[in-house]
């Protein structure tokens, strides 16, 4: 089955660069005009619909014309992997009418906020927190909202995150790596089939996006991806048992920067749904970093956290110790970088 799902990856990947090639001759372009964005040229962008078109034809290619994966795959395997491209495509749809005409950022917090709460519905909210030796079963309602609010957060963070060339698409690629690992360890193959296609997808379009910037994700990108990563997740915890502690910590490097760069913000009073350019990754490249180093210090970062859910996927008490651990690391690194640059005057701290 390994050879399979490496073939669907190859297959994904091959399909995502031949489609992201087509968009950068022909589809929408990316002015630079926006807050956050740390590029001034007119860039091609939407490369999310080749992570998308990649995506999804190996998944069909699984599904049609793989003997193995059609009788290994259970009918509650199939059922997720369906609602999870849906709702993922659902996401990737909003993303590319965003890149063609903006959006308001309200009117994307009540589609994303819709579209999360109906996808934790459908796929099943996590309820069960192992917590050491005992485990806590949240009530119905919390485990809907708190199933929502990962999907959300992820999404809405992948985007933000997604500023720098290779930065959010490689991370969540090495994210999706580790889970679709620990889901082969338990022989989960929705999980697996479901990661593996992403990676593949994702590396097709990295061909033109890093380190050069040919093209760009664009919120179809981010949006796809973001979604992919959250329903991955919940998708491993459903099959596997796995603490729904650990894929905070795979998407750790992610989740950090973009969640403390928004409590910053609240500290500051700034709006929190404005663009802007205060996040850890901007900040250094306004020191002097350039995005392919920034990217490979994210990817190292996201690789260790890969490792580290890894290790204590069957272990819940250590899962939580090391997300304590890396949540005061965060917290540290954060007030030191933006003290640093303040005294070295670098602008948007």
């Amino acid at each position: 089955m390994f050879s399979e799902l490496l073939g669907g990856a190859l297959v994904a990947a091959l399909v995502s660069a031949a489609a992201c090639r087509l968009i950068i001759a022909a589809g929408p372009v990316d002015r630079g005009h926006a807050a956050r964005h740390a590029h001034t040229r007119p860039t091609p962008t939407s490369g999310g619909v080749g992570i998308g078109l990649g995506f999804g034809v190996a998944l069909m290619a699984l599904a049609f014309m793989s003997d193995i994966f059609r009788s290994e795959i259970s009918p509650r395997g199939v059922v997720l992997l369906t609602v999870a491209s849906l709702f993922s495509s659902a996401f990737l749809v909003v993303g590319f009418v965003d890149d063609a005409r903006a959006l308001s950022a309200k009117l994307k917090f009540a589609v994303f906020a819709l579209l999360s709460t109906a996808a934790a519905l459908i796929v099943g909210p996590v309820a069960s927190f192992p917590l050491g030796e005992s485990m806590w079963v949240a009530p119905y309602w919390f485990a809907v909202f708190g199933t929502a609010a990962w999907i959300f957060v992820m999404v809405n963070t992948v985007n933000f995150m997604d500023g720098a060339n290779g930065l959010a698409m490689g991370s969540v690629a090495i994210g999706l790596t580790a889970l679709g690992a620990i889901a082969f360890v338990d022989d989960r193959l929705s999980g697996v089939a479901l990661a593996a296609c992403a990676v593949g997808a994702i590396v097709g379009f990295l061909v033109w996006n890093f380190p050069r910037g040919l093209l760009f994700a664009g919120d179809s990108g981010a949006l796809f991806t973001g979604a992919l990563a959250a329903l991955v997740s919940v998708i491993v915890i459903h099959r596997t048992g796995l603490s729904p502690v650990v894929p905070a910590i795979v998407f750790f490097p992610l989740l950090a920067d973009a969640l403390l760069t928004l409590a910053w913000r609240a500290y500051k009073r700034h709006s929190l749904l404005d663009g802007h350019s205060e996040h850890i990754y901007q900040i250094m490249m306004r020191g002097g970093l350039s995005h392919a180093e920034v990217a490979l210090t994210y990817w190292t970062a996201m690789a260790m956290c890969g490792a580290i859910g890894f290790l204590v996927a069957d272990e819940p008490l250590a899962a939580w110790i090391a997300l304590g651990l890396l949540a005061f690391l965060a917290i540290v690194v954060s007030a030191v970088v933006r003290r640093f640059a303040s005294r070295r005057k670098v602008g948007g701290v």
